[in-house]
């Protein structure tokens, strides 16, 4: 097992392999903006940041770094070209007499 150091914190490569997946997958939520460097940066330091804390899920990485972007939902982040959101699903709602 190798150690990587970055920003002075070590992480083993079960942690640099889930925040990879982590940065990878939160560029490609931001399709064109997640492409410039500054972005790109501020996912990166999100993500070593919350790794720094203990943060493991690829998931929660993610999250965490798009924050700033102001995406907190991220089930209205798509990444495939072609889909679309999905249509709204409403309650019915029945009101006795």
């Amino acid at each position: 097992m190798s150690i990587r150091s970055i920003n002075d914190v070590s992480f083993d490569d079960a942690a640099t392999s889930v925040m990879g997946e982590a940065f990878h997958k939160a560029c490609k939520s931001l399709r064109n903006l997640g492409s410039t460097c500054e972005v790109r940066e501020i996912i990166a330091r999100r993500i070593i940041e919350a790794a720094k804390n203990g943060e493991r899920n690829p998931t929660r990485l993610r999250e965490h770094a798009l924050v700033p972007f102001g995406i907190e939902d991220l089930s209205m982040v798509f990444v495939g070209v072609d889909r679309r959101p999905p249509d709204p699903v409403y309650a019915s709602v029945t009101h006795a007499a």
